[in-house]
This record gives structure tokens, sequence and C-alpha cells, in this order.
């Protein structure tokens, strides 16, 4: 009986953790870090990026732990981070891996043939497939962090353009409708 009331007191006990991680206060303050307008567009750039690359690179299960440690050390948009450091999830999981695999073949001497130069990892001792994983991972974690910082920074400058040019259009009609109202001078 003693266990089970310990078990019990355990479950209510984490319960009300998660309860105050979903509360309506706390997703607020998540929504604010995520549409923060104060925080310049390079700054929410570099946080997608850090999260894909954190997300990709093989620490599996230290991907939210580090995502969070570096958002916080760096002064990122946490929000942005940790969503993007989920990109790991399932459906993703076995192309990421397969894309990891293959872009180590590349290091390792293997695969993509397509550099007539490309370096070669001395691969005596190391000539295994985790090796042409990790390589790979870290690859692709870099050329998927770089694109998605650039796409992110470029849809957000893009968003802010028509965003103004919105606002010019408001105060165009605005004028021309406060100008039609007014009487002409004879």
């Amino acid at each position: 009986m003693r266990l089970f009331n310990a078990f019990k007191s355990n479950i209510i006990k984490y319960i009300k953790v998660i309860a105050a991680f979903c509360s309506k206060k706390s997703l607020k303050n998540f929504a604010g870090q995520l549409y923060d307008p104060e925080q310049p567009d390079g700054v929410k750039a570099f946080s997608t990026a850090a999260g894909v690359f954190l997300g990709i690179i093989p620490i599996l299960g230290f991907q939210t732990i580090s995502a969070i440690s570096l958002a916080i050390v760096f002064r990122l948009n946490k929000a942005l981070v940790l969503i993007f450091s989920h990109i790991s999830l399932p459906p993703f999981l076995p192309l990421i891996i397969f894309l990891s695999y293959k872009m180590g073949g590349y290091w390792m001497g293997k695969g993509i043939n397509t550099a007539a130069s490309r370096p070669k990892i001395p691969v005596q001792n190391f000539n295994s497939p985790f090796l042409q994983y990790i390589l790979g991972s870290l690859t692709l974690a870099v050329i998927a962090a770089v694109v998605t910082g650039l796409l992110t920074y470029a849809i957000l400058k893009l968003l802010k353009a028509v965003k103004q040019y919105r606002q010019a259009a408001v105060l165009k009609d605005d004028f021309i409708a406060a100008c039609g109202a007014m009487p002409h001078p004879r």
C-alpha cells in the first residue's frame, strides 16, 4: 500500500509540473517569444539554423537539452530553437539517417563521385559505417542549418516588406479619403 501511495504522489507531482508548463501563462510566454517583433530577423534566422543543426547532429536523446542550453548561452529565440531542434522526429528520422550515411560516403571515399578532388580522410583504422554516418550527419547538419537560416531570414524580410507595403497602401487610401472629404478651394 505504501508503494502505491508513493507512486500515486509522484504521478500527481509530475502532472502538476506538466500542467504548469502547459498553463495559459506559459503558453502565452512561449508564443510571445515566437512572435517577438523586437527581436532582429538575424537572431530568429540563427535560432532556426541552430535548432536544425542540433536536431540533426548525432547526439540522440540530448538534442532538447543541448538546444535549450545553446539558446540560453547565445541568447537566441528559445521557442524557435526548441521547435526546429525536433526535426529528427520519427517521420523524418529514416531520411536523415539515410542522407547522413550517403554524405558520409563522400568523406570516406565511397559514394558521391561529383568532385574530381574530393577530400579523403585516411580510413585505414576507421573504415566503419558508424564513422561514415557521424561524418555525414555533421555535414548534413551544417548544410541544412545554413539553408534553413538563409530561408528563414529571406522569408522574414519578405514578410516585413509586405507588411510595410500594406501599411503604406492603407495610409494612401486614408489620405485620399481625407482629401476627398475636404471641400475644394475655388
